[in-house]
């Protein structure tokens, strides 16, 4: 009889039926930690279903645990209270007590519940320590908790629950030896019980009143409640009966089924997400390598360019020092050849002649100028830096100051780089030349372990370094696309009557 009642007591807190306990187990490895304690719970009350206390112990306080770690005050209620329905069943009355109380104390701090369902889980352990109460005789605390369980229970309208307290407290006031009111306690079970057919309930509460009215000698009601409890064991033996247990059997099993589907589910959007990331970054490399292909086209067909270029000017700068040059050359020896052996008129005669031998030989020098200025035939011996001051001292003609600092070019370095660089200063200053009106260009050039870097400076008219002529003309472009080339910058500062400063900065890394 003690049994059975224990068994009503418990459930009003946990579905009395067995668990997929598979299922759930799938269910805990796919749990998010903080969803994990509730899971868990759900274990233990499988196991507890099918009469394993000791693993379903096990359960709930593995759930203790995470709720405890991520503040799961109701799932912390629950455990309490199931491991405290344990400990009853096991006679451990001393430490039901306990977690029944601190179950209470939890939700008693947290407040959690109002009027309704939140306020389930302390209601219900006060029903399982009022049932230990009862079972070691602690009747002064127990009358009080027991009535206020009532009192919870009947603003909650919860029918189950009532039967059960009811029942509890005809048990209480029977160990009191107060028999009319247990009599009246257990006729109130039995009709709350009667009215959600809660047959197991009612056939423990017909059984208790058919003792009373025996003990008081009025044996034609003990007799009527004898046969009430045969006809409740006939419902329990019911085909209905047998119809319910298939039914909850059917419900496990399509519990189990959706949890497959969830399972599959989520395994077809792993794979979707999984192909889906795969495509995406097969996209990335596709771009990335096809950028890649395309910036070595671009270099492909600078160098191609670079070296067409040089090429023809090595051509032009061979055809000037080879031909003009040496035409020139001979043309001043004739004719001084011939100076030497005419005679002149007067003086003036002779100041004209000697005037256009003169023209000739500058001619010749300026031809040979151009003819180094377009090929630096020594760059490759006597590196960047020499030839820059040879350059500087070819276009000198005393209106322009030319200060050159170099650091790092006294020897050759790489003849492609030193002849880009070359040809970048070159353009420059024939545009200080031609355009800025200056007395003054500064030229640095340095080289360290990281970087070149190249400035030009002049003290000229300056220009609106941001006007569309600018960025068309003066040779910008072509400067650009081989500094570009090298992976480096160039960048133009001038405003109209302060000068101008290009810069080149390169990276060594980079080459």
């Amino acid at each position: 009889m003690r049994y059975t009642l224990l068994v009503c007591c418990f459930l009003a807190f946990i579905p009395c039926r067995a668990q997929n306990i598979d299922s759930l187990k799938k269910a805990l490895l796919a749990a998010k930690a903080e969803t994990k304690a509730s899971t868990l719970h759900e274990l233990g009350e499988s196991y507890l279903s099918i009469k394993q206390r000791d693993s379903a112990a096990q359960y709930f306080n593995r759930a203790l645990a995470f709720a405890t770690r991520y503040n799961d005050s109701p799932t912390a209620i629950k455990a309490f209270s199931a491991l405290g329905f344990i400990a009853e069943a096991n006679k451990d009355y001393t430490n039901a007590i306990d977690y029944y109380r601190r179950a209470y104390d939890i939700s008693d701090s947290v407040r959690i519940a109002k009027k309704a369902k939140d306020n389930t889980p302390e209601v219900y352990s006060n029903n399982f320590m009022m049932d230990v109460m009862g079972s070691i005789k602690q009747s002064a605390q127990t009358t009080e908790q027991i009535l206020k369980t009532i009192a919870d229970k009947k603003a909650l309208n919860d029918t189950l629950a009532l039967s059960i307290n009811y029942f509890n407290l005809g048990l209480l006031y029977k160990s009191r030896q107060m028999y009319d009111k247990a009599l009246n306690a257990f006729k109130t079970s039995l009709d709350y019980a009667g009215q959600i057919n809660y047959a197991e309930m009612q056939l423990s509460a017909v059984n208790q009143i058919a003792d009373l009215y025996e003990f008081n000698g009025e044996y034609s009601e003990a007799l009527t409640y004898l046969k009430k409890r045969a006809e409740i064991n006939t419902l329990l033996n019911s085909p209905k009966a047998k119809t319910a247990v298939e039914l909850q059997a059917s419900m496990d099993k399509r519990e189990a089924e959706l949890l497959h589907q969830k399972l599959e589910i989520t395994q077809r959007t792993y794979w979707i997400v999984g192909i889906s990331l795969l495509v995406v970054l097969l996209l990335v490399i596709g771009l990335i390598y096809y950028r890649q292909t395309q910036l070595r086209q671009r270099n492909i067909a600078m160098q191609a360019i670079i070296a067409t270029e040089e090429s023809e000017r090595q051509r032009i700068a061979r055809d000037l020092h080879d031909s003009v040059s040496q035409t020139m050359s001979a043309a001043k020896i004739n004719l001084s050849i011939i100076g030497s052996e005419m005679t002149f008129k007067d003086e003036e005669q002779r100041l004209r002649f000697y005037k256009v031998v003169g023209m000739v030989d500058d001619g010749f020098k300026e031809v040979r100028t151009i003819s180094h200025n377009m090929m630096p035939w020594a760059l490759h011996k006597t590196g960047l830096s020499k030839v820059i001051s040879q350059f500087i001292g070819n276009i000198e003609n005393g209106t322009i100051s030319f200060n050159f600092f170099s650091r790092g070019f006294d020897e050759p370095f790489n003849d492609q780089l030193e002849l880009i660089l070359y040809r970048v200063l070159q353009e420059s200053v024939n545009n200080v030349i031609k355009h800025a009106g200056a007395n003054r260009v500064d030229i640095a050039l340095i080289k360290d372990e990281s970087s070149i870097s190249l400035t030009i400076e002049d003290n000229g008219k300056g220009f609106d370094a941001s006007h569309p002529d600018f960025k068309a003309g003066m040779g910008l472009g072509n400067l650009r696309s081989r500094i570009n080339y090298l992976k480096g910058k160039v960048e133009v500062d001038s405003q109209p009557g302060r000068g101008a400063l290009v810069s080149v900065y390169i990276p060594l890394n980079a080459l």
